[in-house]
């Protein structure tokens, strides 16, 4: 066993605890009471997405869509999304931001950039990238 690398989960497990106690500073400074660090993916992704299915949006934020489904009743109950029914498929929900949700927007984009920042602090452009790259082959390993 090679400590130096071996530890990548570690690691992984401090950088998510570090940013989320971050995010969770920023929203709270901001007064984004009962927004949480995960609806942040959500968020983000129904900024650039018009009234995706739960299906879609769970597959874009790469979470199952029970764990999508919780999350967009939270949100809901918060007065930042609306689900509605698909036209031809009752089974089918379409989830759209609300008014309070679109506001959000320069705030989430704020706090993004602000992490992004902290987490690239003085790393080049090229290991950035190399980064990102090994890090999504990981993921990759495992079904969602």
């Amino acid at each position: 066993m090679d400590f130096e690398t071996d530890i990548i989960i570690s690691l992984i497990s401090r950088i998510r605890e570090k940013a989320n106690r971050f995010i969770t500073a920023e929203l709270s400074a901001r007064k984004l009471n009962g927004l949480k660090p995960i609806h942040g993916d959500l968020l983000l992704a129904l900024f650039t997405s018009d009234r995706p299915t739960m299906k879609e949006l769970a597959d874009r934020v790469d979470r199952t869509k029970s764990t999508v489904t919780n999350l967009v009743d939270k949100l809901v109950q918060l007065g930042f999304v609306v689900k509605t029914r698909d036209n031809e498929d009752s089974r089918v929900f379409h989830v759209s931001l609300t008014q309070e949700g679109k506001a959000l927007k320069p705030h989430l984009i704020d706090i993004s950039r602000k992490l992004i920042d902290r987490v690239y602090k003085d790393t080049p452009e090229e290991e950035r990238k190399q980064v990102v790259r090994i890090l999504k082959q990981i993921n990759d390993r495992w079904p969602r």
